[in-house]
């Protein structure tokens, strides 16, 4: 299960990568909706991860959880709604729920804490995603 958690994480990057590269290739156009299509994939990506609170193994059942799960859920789609708004501020709001959502899981999931691989790789495919994400901003 972890191989495939794994692998899925690192084809979820190459997504937020083929879109990062197309501002720097392609017509302006172009790249003002890879942008927009990038910040609202990763509203989605927040909005899953929120999801998968609910799920977790070993995790302390408590409705504090819930409401975390809830409230990242909301993040990713106020997200993805504000891309159609203002660009920059989705992809600051993006940036910031990325980083507090992987905060939240070192400290509350335990498949994270027990699991080396997983763990190295959700901490460098987030900040690969941050990284994409403040390119984006440029």
């Amino acid at each position: 299960m972890q191989k495939t958690k794994v692998t899925l994480i690192y084809w979820g990057l190459s997504f937020f990568v083929f879109l990062a590269l197309i501002p720097w290739v392609f017509h302006p156009t172009a790249a003002h909706y890879s942008i927009q299509v990038l910040t609202i994939y990763g509203g989605i990506v927040v909005a899953f991860l929120g999801g998968i609170i609910w799920g977790w193994e070993g995790a302390p059942a408590s409705s504090k959880n819930i409401w975390y799960g809830v409230g990242f859920s909301l993040l990713g789609l106020i997200a993805s709604l504000l891309t159609f708004i203002n660009l920059s501020a989705s992809l600051i709001l993006l940036i910031l729920s990325l980083q507090a959502f992987l905060s939240f899981e070192k400290k509350n999931s335990t498949y994270f804490q027990a699991n080396i691989k997983y763990a190295n790789a959700r901490n460098l495919v987030t900040n690969l995603v941050t990284i994409c994400c403040i390119t984006s901003l440029a």
